[in-house]
């Protein structure tokens, strides 16, 4: 089964798009590969991975949220961050887990690594509504 993505998204004309940057009044979108309808713009471009984004309103924003996944390794329970084929980063706060994982940082910005999605199995996914 694979892993929900983590992070933010926008659902903008039916379609949820992750979202790459925000400001006050507009969402920075990221465009799938392959996908031929966008939303009405206010500009658009690429980022350094190639990945092609577009800028939209937030007035044009159906639905802006947060997915959090949280997934046990090795008998822990941990937060899920970024997704890179078959490797997944994980996140913990308490310096014992981290030390029984291995998983590198310190207690005043996390700690982390990255470990085989094959490995994780999915605890809890929440979405949480993020005000327009």
């Amino acid at each position: 089964m694979p892993l929900p993505t983590p992070g933010l998204f926008a659902e903008c004309d039916t379609v949820t798009y992750e979202v790459a940057g925000t400001a006050a009044d507009w969402l920075m979108l990221l465009v799938p590969r392959g996908t031929s309808v966008e939303p009405p713009h206010l500009g658009e471009g690429e980022d350094r991975q190639g990945r092609r984004w577009v800028k939209v309103a937030k007035a044009r924003v159906a639905r802006y949220f947060r997915v959090e996944v949280t997934v046990a390794w090795q008998g822990e329970r941990l937060e899920l961050g970024r997704l890179a084929g078959d490797t997944a980063e994980v996140h913990a706060s308490s310096p014992p887990v981290a030390a029984r994982l291995g998983l590198e940082g310190d207690q005043y910005n996390g700690f982390r690594a990255m470990v085989p999605v094959d490995e994780l199995t999915v605890v809890d996914v929440r979405e949480k509504e993020i005000d327009v």
